[in-house]
């Protein structure tokens, strides 16, 4: 960019005012910590929200909970597990989205889901009136428990960092009119 020279004496013009021909700045740019389990109890999070989205809307929302059972990606689900199935992904999603602090929620409900998962299966018709679930579903849980417990447990954490970035602003004479470099 080229300027006319001498300054005009623009207002807040720092060559115009007298200062130095040579300025260097430097900016810090903070980086936040965050895992690689955070995109898996993202993922998590929505597929559970979407399936708890999709048995509420085949339920539809009225005062009986647990009195109608639709099928939902292969198994069988009341009201009532939509609810409990929406606020679990919406559970997710929120420590998925804390950076580098999530491990612990993480850990926590990937061990409920997975304590979980082991009673329905050993016990389906107990969970089939109230839930409407049986031992396929108690099965999906213990996998999907055992991999938010692993993963939060063995993936890293990427500590944010300090990048300073540094630029000068340099102006010269050449020809009777100033660059700015």
């Amino acid at each position: 960019m080229t300027e006319r020279y001498p300054p005009t004496g623009v207002p807040g013009d720092q060559y115009a005012e007298g200062q130095t021909a040579y300025q260097s700045q430097s900016v810090a740019v903070e980086r936040q910590p965050w895992s690689p389990a955070q995109v898996v109890a993202i993922v998590l999070g929505i597929v559970f929200v979407v399936l708890g989205g999709i048995a509420l809307a085949r339920t539809g929302i009225n005062s009986h909970v647990t009195s109608q059972h639709v099928s939902v990606a292969g198994s069988m689900q009341t009201q009532l597990m939509g609810y409990i199935e929406l606020a679990y992904g919406a559970l997710l999603l929120a420590v998925g989205a804390i950076p580098g602090a999530g491990r612990g929620g993480m850990s926590f409900l990937g061990i409920i889901a997975l304590v979980f998962g082991i009673v329905v299966v050993a016990q389906p018709s107990s969970f089939y009136h109230s839930l409407g679930i049986g031992s396929g579903y108690g099965i999906f849980l213990i996998i999907v428990g055992a991999i938010l417990a692993i993963t939060s447990m063995v993936s890293p954490i990427y500590w944010g960092f300090s990048r300073r970035s540094g630029y000068s602003r340099r102006s010269g004479v050449a020809r009777g009119r100033r660059q700015v470099v």
